[in-house]
């Protein structure tokens, strides 16, 4: 066949079709997968090489309004997910860009609808402790997570159940890593939290302890205030992490809320 004749089969709509196809498939795989730790590098790369692409697909997203839950939607969570796989790799100037998206969707809601409907489902810690220190009221809070590890004897049990070998949750049991992860640390909570921390995945747990941190710490700037939030992250969480708790501090590496009002 002569290049003219090529060129009448391979429309330039079939390949907009299949461009659209391939950022469809991609977001796809980064949503479900949700964290950078299951991420291999082909699928890495991919989201990496157009991370605009995946903050406008959250921003732009239109949904219906879904009869019953008044002004809600049912939120494609594998939007919040995809872009949150690799929301570590990202500058700070992405990542406000991220959580403006996000804030795109929500700041449209009732606040109880956003953390009951929305923000539940967002896995990567520094993703949801960056979109809760721009508002506060959006955090879903750890009560949720309860029902993963009541009438559970040992962590062993529990671990059994929700765990896979690298350390990290079975996304099929779990909706947000960094919501059970924190919970399991708690001593309030459950009374598993050294044990989780020895079988975690080493990674993902600095980020869970960063976003723990940054949670406690944003926008508290006097002493008092700090000693107050440092004594009570040591009197909440295991004694292995206590030390932690300061370098991370003052490294403060998360969002300024005060751009987002």
């Amino acid at each position: 066949m002569d290049p003219s004749g090529l060129a009448e089969i391979i429309r330039p709509e079939m390949l907009l079709e299949q461009h659209q196809f391939q950022i469809t498939q991609t977001l796809k795989v980064l949503g479900s997968l949700g964290l950078l730790e299951r991420l291999d590098k082909r699928v890495k790369n991919e989201g990496l090489s157009n991370p605009q692409l995946l903050i406008d697909s959250v921003k732009d997203k239109r949904y219906e309004r879904v009869q019953g839950i008044g002004d809600d939607f049912i939120p494609d969570s594998d939007l919040y997910n995809a872009i949150g796989s690799i929301y570590p790799l990202l500058d700070r100037k992405q990542r406000d860009k991220v959580i403006w998206a996000h804030l795109n969707q929500f700041d449209g809601l009732n606040y109880l609808a956003v953390n009951s409907n929305h923000t539940p489902n967002i896995r990567e810690p520094l993703l949801l402790t960056d979109i809760t220190i721009a508002r506060p009221l959006y955090w879903p809070g750890l009560e949720d997570e309860r029902r993963l590890w009541d009438g559970k004897e040992s962590f062993v049990e529990l671990q059994k159940e929700i765990m896979v070998e690298n350390g990290l949750f079975d996304p099929t049991k779990v909706k947000s890593d960094f919501l059970v992860a924190y919970a399991l640390m708690r001593k309030d909570f459950t009374s598993f939290g050294n044990d989780y921390i020895q079988s975690a995945n080493p990674e993902f747990l600095d980020r869970v302890i960063k976003g723990i941190v940054a949670l406690r710490f944003a926008g508290r700037t006097s002493s008092s205030k700090i000693k107050e939030g440092k004594n009570r992250l040591y009197e909440l969480l295991p004694k292995s992490v206590h030390d932690r708790i300061e370098p991370l501090r003052q490294e403060a590496d998360w969002t300024c809320a005060n751009q987002f009002m």
